[in-house]
């Protein structure tokens, strides 16, 4: 399956503020623990926001995949099927990483749990100045 112009520009889109959402939780991190927090700072915690991040990526890119698909369904009933179903999947795969971050004691739970809020973060800030996705213009309103 070819993805959309629309939609890689979106998957770009969410991947960079991903990104710098990661940087950002670990050079906050590290500045707390500099500053006398009483945090622990170490190697674990930048791999682990790194590895949220990407989780949160590809939970957004599952959602992205699902959607271009269900556009195509010919029936009401398939396109709630297949969508009910890669939500159930998604958080299903969320929750074994967070239990896999929680159980492997090199990660860091916490600076792994919080970059899967980056994806909402991310389309709240392109709203909030101005960088609305573009409607191609096909269905919809």
């Amino acid at each position: 399956m070819h993805l959309r112009p629309d939609v890689k520009r979106e998957l770009r889109h969410i991947g960079v503020g991903c990104a710098v959402g990661a940087v950002v939780l670990s050079a906050g991190w590290g500045a707390l623990a500099a500053a006398g927090a009483g945090i622990p700072f170490g190697w674990p915690v930048p791999l682990s926001a790194a590895l949220g991040a990407g989780a949160a990526w590809l939970n957004f890119f599952g959602l992205a995949i699902t959607l271009q698909k269900a556009m195509h369904c010919e029936s009401e009933t398939g396109r709630r099927n297949l969508l009910r179903m890669s939500d159930i999947y998604r958080k299903l795969a969320l929750g074994v990483f967070l239990v896999a971050m929680v159980l492997i004691p090199v990660f860091n739970w916490v600076a792994a749990a919080i970059p899967l809020l980056f994806p909402q973060l991310t389309i709240f800030a392109m709203y909030a100045f101005g960088r609305k996705p573009q409607n191609s213009g096909k269905g919809g309103e």
